[in-house]
């Protein structure tokens, strides 16, 4: 079967404009800008932050200064972006790295979460509510769900009878990384909502005071060891060439 090819990059948005993607390049010439969406979490959640990575990144790549990082992916002929995953998605970070390079997580491994999910809408409505209004779920999936729940709150006898199609194709759904990705963003977010936090937007600019603290934070990181259980104390990327690449930066 054919690999389908990589859709997602990681982006540097600088804030005083422009942006620079990054780039692996490989000793068989190769360069790899696209990478699967678990690949990029299981290096961003090595990080707590946003500018842990920037700083991090930068000490290496030279170039990744004085902006931010996201995710961004190619969809009907223009660019989509994706929040990054930090450390404190544990969930998530597990669930990546378990499914390294893929895209479809097994069956085995979502079906309590999907139960979970199911339950936990019913208790908090408004975290559905959330979920659908930002964006945090596709509209195959609230189709998915939807006609799921229609069938499951009916007393129609014929409704019932035909439940388990509607399930089957609703765990498909949560089959695709990706959704799971979205729903626990949502998740979180969703909390920081509740408890009238501010949910973090990369702003397009800084104020004089933003700015100059920024520049003092990358000028000066602090001295931390990167590590995370013997996981990529930086970028490993053997994890991802399986031994083809050498250390290298565009």
């Amino acid at each position: 079967m054919k690999k389908k090819p990589l859709r997602y990059s990681l982006v540097f948005h600088y804030f005083e404009g422009g942006t620079k993607t990054f780039t692996l390049k490989f000793a068989d010439g190769e360069v790899k800008s696209k990478f699967t969406l678990t690949e990029i979490d299981v290096f961003t959640s090595n990080f707590s932050s946003g500018d842990e990575l920037v700083r991090a990144l930068n000490t290496v790549f030279p170039g990744f200064e004085d902006g931010y990082f996201n995710i961004e992916y190619n969809m009907d002929g223009s660019q989509k972006p994706l929040e990054l995953v930090f450390n404190d998605m544990s969930f998530i970070r597990n669930l990546a790295k378990c499914n390294i390079r893929k895209s479809i997580v097994p069956k085995s491994e979502i079906i309590s979460y999907m139960r979970w999910f199911l339950s936990e809408i019913d208790r908090d409505p408004g975290f559905l509510k959330f979920i659908f209004d930002k964006r945090y779920a596709n509209i195959h999936f609230k189709h998915a769900l939807s006609y799921y729940l229609i069938l499951k709150n009916s007393d129609d006898k014929d409704a019932q009878s035909v439940l388990w199609q509607a399930e089957a194709k609703l765990c498909k759904e949560f089959c695709r990384y990706k959704t799971i990705r979205g729903i626990e963003i949502g998740r979180r977010n969703y909390k920081f909502f509740k408890q009238n936090k501010n949910i973090e937007r990369r702003p397009s600019r800084l104020t004089t005071t933003e700015r100059a603290k920024l520049e003092y934070e990358l000028n000066h990181p602090k001295k931390k060891a990167l590590k995370d259980d013997g996981q990529m104390t930086l970028f490993d990327v053997n994890v991802y060439s399986e031994g083809k690449v050498k250390k290298t930066r565009k």
